[in-house]
């Protein structure tokens, strides 16, 4: 059962819903941004610090479709508020903790709020929304991950040069008690998904079609935080470059991604989503092959940095619609192993990004990128053929 908002609650929930992705963004990218702060106060090197994104990648990845599982009878309003309260406390643990072990232990629990928060707001659109809004809606929440990264993360990283590391997480914490706040006054009571069960599951999993979707999901992340992870020592070490020119590479990056995602909310309405997903792949490709050629000349690989954020969140908001359409019965359970997925490529990018760095061979990062990229563009335009085959749905 389910109580449908009015127009007007419906707009306030929707908003609501893109400031909590924001928070959610802003939590898992901002390690990255402070990566050169936290890895100078445990004296430790960037690769090791960029752990935290190997570590959490692997905990929304395993925790997704569990907690989609775990969590289907309760009340979307509780749970996306109780989710973004979670991430409160974590946040404020993870500013108070002497040690990085325990940070790395403190981060696991903390991104479990991820893993419930993204996929369930993508499934909460689909009961307050008619299904002729769907994709469009669903591309429009995700607006909140690329106002994380074009203001909240570079944001944040300027900050670190007027505050300690520790006080923003603190303040990270303040904001996702505002966010549940607004989640809880603004999203309807008695707001249920359909409780799937193992059939779902075998469905979402059997299909030839949403494996290549997964896949490309998984490739397109990984090529991104493959460099998204370390973008403060590259810009640092790679380029020269001093703090507020790395601020500006990530508000670059982010504000491009806000543009990217505007303008495949727009063209998804007139476009099949699968082209406007192939062009932000596309445009992710061309940014990091950018990136490539002009590394260590910072203007010039600004001008790939905006090709990089035209693709970045669009490409990815899309795949939670082209999976929502494809199979609106298992929506839900699509969606939550697509999410999976998203962190499968996040802590491979960050594995092998710190696996690079490791071995001081840093200029390959874009080139690696690139080509992660390529095969996910191959691959889902293979996708979008086989899509068209009903048997193989």
């Amino acid at each position: 059962m389910s109580h449908t908002p009015s127009p007007r609650n419906t707009t306030a929930a929707l908003w609501a819903l893109v400031f909590g992705n924001f928070l959610i963004g802003t939590g898992i990218l901002l390690p990255s941004g402070l990566l050169n702060e936290i890895a100078k106060e445990f004296n430790i090197a960037p690769d090791v610090a960029g752990r935290l994104a190997l570590v959490g990648g692997i905990v929304v990845a395993l925790g997704a479709p569990i907690f989609a599982t775990w969590t289907s009878p309760m009340d979307r309003r509780f749970l996306l508020a109780a989710s973004l309260l979670l991430y409160a406390v974590g946040h404020l643990a993870a500013g108070l903790t002497p040690s990085f072990e325990l940070q790395l232990i403190i981060r696991a629990f903390t991104v479990v709020a991820a893993a419930i928060f993204t996929p369930q707001a993508a499934a909460t659109v689909g009961l307050i929304v008619p299904p002729e809004k769907r994709a469009a809606t669903i591309s429009f929440i995700f607006i909140g991950w690329s106002a994380a990264a074009a203001g909240g993360i570079p944001l944040a990283n300027y900050m670190a040069t007027i505050m300690d590391w520790r006080e923003i997480y603190i303040l990270m914490a303040a904001l996702c008690v505002i966010g549940a706040a607004a989640i809880w006054l603004t999203l309807p009571s008695g707001l249920h998904v359909q409780r799937q069960g193992l059939e779902a599951w075998i469905k979402a999993f059997a299909s030839p079609v949403l494996l290549l979707i997964y896949c490309v999901t998984a490739l397109s992340m990984a090529g991104q935080f493959t460099m998204l992870t370390y973008i403060a020592p590259i810009m640092r070490d790679g380029f020269g470059v001093q703090q507020i020119y790395i601020s500006i590479v990530l508000a670059i990056v982010g504000v491009s991604g806000i543009l990217g995602n505007s303008l495949a909310t727009r063209f998804v309405q007139r476009v099949e989503t699968d082209n406007v997903i192939a062009m932000g792949l596309a445009a992710l490709a061309i940014g990091f092959f950018g990136f490539g050629i002009f590394f260590g000349h910072y203007w010039p690989a600004m001008v790939a940095a905006a090709f990089w954020g035209l693709g970045s969140f669009s490409s990815n908001s899309l795949q939670q619609s082209r999976l929502a359409t494809l199979v609106p019965n298992i929506a839900s359970v699509a969606i939550a192993l697509n999410t999976s997925f998203v962190y499968v490529g996040q802590s491979s990018g960050a594995a092998i990004g710190g696996q690079l760095l490791h071995n001081q061979v840093m200029t390959l990062m874009p080139w690696m990128a690139m080509g992660l990229l390529i095969v996910a563009l191959a691959l889902s335009l293979f996708a979008t053929k086989l899509s068209l085959t009903p048997a193989q749905q």
